[in-house]
């Protein structure tokens, strides 16, 4: 039988979380305050989709998988982004792989 391959998980991530927080004058505004670090696998996007992203605006494409534990399976698309490599990914898929294998994070980062 052939053992499946992991990938290294060796790069830092932070996952941020929405919140809100209270302005200078009693209103609410959007803050991200640090959910998590964790160890991800990353892989970039293809050279098709890095070339779709160029003539779309210049966006960038990574997927991240991270241990499966119950702070990654809380991870939603809507609440959670991610800080890694100098800039912000907006998640905009989750996938869980298994209790034992991980959780698939999709996320896109804008040029700028």
């Amino acid at each position: 039988m052939d053992a499946v391959k992991s990938s290294p998980r060796n790069r830092l991530i932070t996952i941020e979380a929405r919140t809100t927080a209270l302005d200078g004058y009693g209103g609410e505004s959007e803050a991200w305050a640090e959910y998590a670090r964790e160890y991800a696998a990353v892989y970039f996007g293809t050279g098709k989709e890095q070339r779709e992203a160029a003539q779309q605006g210049g966006s960038q494409t990574a997927s991240f998988e991270v241990l499966s534990n119950s702070k990654t399976r809380a991870i939603s698309v809507i609440n959670h982004r991610i800080a890694f490599d100098g800039g912000i990914w907006n998640i905009t898929a989750k996938q869980d792989l298994g209790l034992n294998e991980g959780v698939r994070l999709t996320a896109i980062r804008a040029a700028g």
